[in-house]
Parts: structure tokens; C-alpha cells; sequence
């Protein structure tokens, strides 16, 4: 504009300078310049829109430029992050005119990186889908990344980032950093992230082999969030238990074959339950179990013998009056079966028609051996068994011999208290086992043929009738003894049943 007058120039729009760099904390210097030509016509300078910017300094001066003199006004503030992108104006006013101009320039304020969006902790059940955020302020824009102990999931540049987790896994759970940076600084921040999930299954060390009297630890641990309870228990009885810890430890002092078996450790939550089953083996010396006896039925001989033993034992079964003793490997003579830690083993003898031997169980492993005596099962119903069916004929032969004696007795009495009896006439009849009676022809023919009968019936052998042997461990049925077993000549001696 002309004022009117040569070389008097009045610019219509004052000039702002800011400087090329602005940062946010570090105080700068803006300057607004307007010619002064018009000694008439002086302008006065004014800042407009600095409210906010703390408290501005304003120094006037006038200044020769390149010939010309123009007047400045400088503004010195620090601006803060808040003051980035804000407008701030000069202007220019001539005393005693409406002249009045107007000039605007946009601070552009650097600033670090300040994360101001982020999660808080996030819980998510395993196999879901989590998102987590990470907002930056700061100009220019920031490098976000996203890392985890040191490694970098994600990054860019860019005002917010998201970090996509797909089907989390418990190996994802823990502390997630979100960093931001750029020229003039940087931020972090950390978010935890706790995934939810069913325990693992228990695992379980400490001894599993045990020598009685021994004291046992059994550790049981697993993983899960949040902390399990934890459970060991032995056939449905809680031995012991912990609430919302990993590890669980079962103390056994002093363990006894009781304390053998399978156990169990359970974990759970209400995200699921594991469990995982182990056994605790003890080992012991032999104990013959007192159900171990003898039974017998006509000729045949059974003995029962139950051990209880951990590792198994060897079983012999010995006869003091024979001097003989028969092992288990003797199949011939031995049938063992082993259930859990009883062995059953049963001896046979046959051709026992004499009184039953004495019959010694013998059982030994490496912590020690056991014997016992078998006792033999029902005094009367043993010697009824011992007695058989020739027994009884010939204790059936005896009776009627008794009787006939008692009956021919009681004749005798009579006939001589009879006033008719004579000792010339009828002499009295003797019965004997000797064939050479005089005076009785016929009745030594019925002595002959009872005797023969007698005979006969001693001579016959009847079917082997079952034996009632109560084994309450094995199941005989399962190897019947073949009737083609015979004993050695050690063994088999039979007794001769005399008729006297």
C-alpha cells in the first residue's frame, strides 16, 4: 500500500517466523516483522492467539533489511506437546487510521511418543481369541512394536497398533510391552495377559519300590491357571490334599504290604480335572496265610497253601516222615497260581489209603523265609474220607460179626437154662475165621462166602469222590488234577487193612 508519500510502502500482511524446529520443553523465539517506511504512518505490532503458550516475551526494535527499516516483535514461550498444530497471529495497526492487517502461522511442536491407549490385564480362556491395543501420542508419528521377553511380535509406524492372538495357548501367557519411539524420545508399557486352562496331567516322582518299614515320598505336581487342588487318594480314601497349589506331597512312614497297591493323584479347577494313577509296590518276607490246610478224601490228599509275598516266593512243600520234599517246579505234583501278591499253590497226593502224612509249607523270598505245618481240615470228616468205601465194608463185616457173636451168646445162656438141654445131644457151635471148623458144615460155607464177598469189596476201587476243600484264592476248577497223577514209590505206600 501507498501512503502517499515516495518510498512509503505499508505491507498488508505482517510476516511470522517461526522457527524450522519446534520442540516441545526447549523455550523458542518467534518473530513478527512488518515495514516501517511512512515516518507519518508507524505501525503498531500486537500477537494474537498466544494465550495458552505461558507467558509470552514481546520486544519491539526497529531494523535496517536491506536498506529498508521494518519493525519486528518477537514472542519467546516453550511450548508444550499441547501447543503442536496451534495457531498463532500478529497484527499490524497504524495509530489514527482503520488500517489494520493480520498475518497467522501454525506451530508445528516435536514431542516424544506417550502411550495413551493400552489394556489392562487380560484374563482369556485357553483357545479363545484376544486383542490387545497399543496408542501412542507424539509427533511425528511413532514406531509401535510389539514385544515379548525381547522378541518382536508386531510393529509400524503409526498412531495405534493391535496385536492379534489367535487360539491362545498357556504358553502364551505373561508380560507383553508395547514400545514407543521416534526422533525425540520413546514410551513403553507392559500388559499381562493370563490365560485360563484346565490342569495338565499330574506328574508324579519319588519312590515307587518300597522295603517294608521304610518311610515313602510321593511328589505330585501340574500346571494350570489358577492354581489347582490337588488330591491323592488310595481305593476312594483321601490320603492327602491341598488347595490352589501345583505340588502335592504324600509322607508314608514306616510302610507295611497294606500300603501296596495302585494310588491316584488328581488335579483340578473349573476348567476341568486330570488325573494320573501309580503304584506303590512293598516289598515283604512270606506270610502263610492261616486259611493254608490239608483236606483228604478216600486215597487223595490236598493240601492248600496261600502266601502273601512281594517279590514272589518259592514254595516246597515238604513230608518229615518221607524225607521227601516236593518244589513247586514239580508240575506233576504242584499247581501254583499267583494273584496280586498271594501265591496259592496246592500240592496232590494220591494213594494215601494209610493215615495222612505230615505236610510242611515252606516259602521263602530274599527278605526271608516262612514255614507252617498244614493242618488237615475236619478231624471226623478226615477219617470217614481215610476210611472209604472198603473201610466201610470191612467195618460193616465187623458189625455183623458183633452181632452174630451177641446173638449166638444170648442162644448159649438160654439152651443151658433150658431143663431140654444136653451137652451130649448138642454140643455148642463156635464161629471162627478158621476155615477148619467141625460140627458146623454150613455155616463155614456162609463164613467162606462172607469172607470172599469181603474179599472182593477190599479188592474193588470206587470212583475218587470230590474233595471239600474251601480255597478261598484259587479256582481248582480251572486244572483238574488228571486222574493218570500218580506218586512216586517214595510217596505211594499204602497201608494193608487187616480184618482181625
Amino acid at each position: 500500500m501507498n501512503c502517499g508519500l515516495p518510498l512509503c510502502t505499508v505491507s498488508d500482511t505482517p510476516n511470522i517466523v517461526v522457527p524450522p524446529e519446534v520442540v516441545a520443553g526447549t523455550e523458542v523465539e518467534v518473530s513478527c516483522m512488518v515495514p516501517d517506511n511512512c515516518p507519518e504512518l508507524r505501525p503498531e505490532l500486537s500477537w494474537l492467539g498466544h494465550d495458552g503458550l505461558g507467558e509470552p516475551t514481546v520486544l519491539g526494535r526497529l531494523r535496517e533489511d536491506e536498506g529498508t527499516w521494518v519493525q519486528v516483535s518477537l514472542l519467546h514461550f516453550v511450548p508444550t506437546r499441547e501447543a503442536n498444530g496451534h495457531r498463532l497471529g500478529c497484527q499490524a495497526s497504524f495509530p489514527n487510521t482503520t488500517l489494520q492487517f493480520e498475518g497467522y502461522a501454525s506451530l508445528d511442536v516435536k514431542y516424544p511418543p506417550v502411550i495413551v491407549e493400552m489394556n489392562s490385564s487380560v484374563e482369556a480362556i485357553e483357545g479363545s481369541h484376544v486383542s490387545l491395543l497399543c496408542g501412542a501420542d507424539s509427533n511425528p508419528l511413532p514406531l509401535l512394536t510389539w514385544m515379548r521377553d525381547g522378541t518382536v511380535l508386531q510393529e509400524a509406524v503409526a498412531e495405534s497398533l493391535f496385536l492379534e492372538l489367535e487360539e491362545v495357548t498357556p504358553g502364551e501367557d505373561g508380560i507383553y510391552a508395547c514400545l514407543a519411539e521416534n526422533a525425540y524420545g520413546q514410551d513403553n508399557r507392559t500388559v499381562g495377559l493370563s490365560v485360563m486352562y484346565a490342569p495338565w496331567k499330574p506328574t508324579v516322582n519319588g519312590t515307587v519300590v518300597a522295603v517294608e518299614g521304610e518311610t515313602v515320598s510321593i511328589l505330585c505336581s501340574t500346571q494350570s491357571n489358577p492354581d489347582p487342588i490337588l488330591t491323592i487318594f488310595k481305593e476312594k480314601q483321601i490320603l492327602a490334599t491341598v488347595i490352589y497349589e501345583s505340588e502335592l506331597q504324600l509322607e508314608l512312614p514306616a510302610v507295611t504290604p497294606e500300603d501296596d497297591g495302585e494310588y491316584w493323584c488328581v488335579a483340578e479347577n473349573q476348567y476341568g480335572q486330570r488325573a494320573t494313577a501309580f503304584n506303590l509296590s512293598v516289598e515283604f518276607a512270606p506270610v502263610i496265610l492261616l486259611e493254608s490246610h490239608c483236606a483228604a478224601a478216600r486215597d487223595t490228599v490236598q493240601c492248600l497253601c496261600v502266601v502273601k509275598s512281594n517279590p514272589e516266593p518259592s514254595v516246597a512243600f515238604e513230608l518229615p516222615s518221607r524225607n521227601v520234599t516236593v518244589n513247586e517246579t514239580e508240575r506233576e505234583f504242584v499247581y501254583s497260581e499267583r494273584s496280586g501278591l498271594l501265591l496259592t499253590s496246592i500240592l496232590t497226593l494220591r494213594g494215601q489209603a494209610q493215615a495222612p502224612p505230615r505236610v510242611i509249607c515252606t516259602s521263602r523270598n530274599l527278605y526271608g523265609t516262612k514255614s507252617l505245618e498244614l493242618p488237615f481240615q475236619g478231624a471226623h470228616r478226615l477219617m470217614w474220607a481215610k476210611i472209604g468205601p472198603v473201610g466201610a465194608v470191612v467195618a460193616f463185616a465187623i458189625l455183623i460179626a458183633i452181632v452174630c457173636y451177641i446173638t449166638q451168646t444170648r442162644r448159649k445162656k438160654n439152651v443151658t437154662e433150658s431143663p431140654s438141654f444136653s451137652a451130649g445131644n448138642n454140643p455148642p457151635v463156635l464161629f471162627s475165621s478158621d476155615s477148619r471148623i467141625s460140627g458146623a458144615p454150613e455155616k463155614y460155607e456162609k463164613s467162606e462166602r462172607r469172607l470172599g464177598l469181603e474179599r472182593r469189596l477190599l479188592g474193588l476201587r470206587g470212583e475218587r469222590p470230590e474233595l471239600d476243600l474251601s480255597f478261598p484264592h484259587s479256582d481248582l476248577g480251572k486244572r483238574p488234577t488228571k486222574d493218570s497223577y500218580t506218586l512216586t514209590e517214595e510217596l505211594a505206600e499204602y497201608a494193608e487193612i487187616r480184618v482181625k
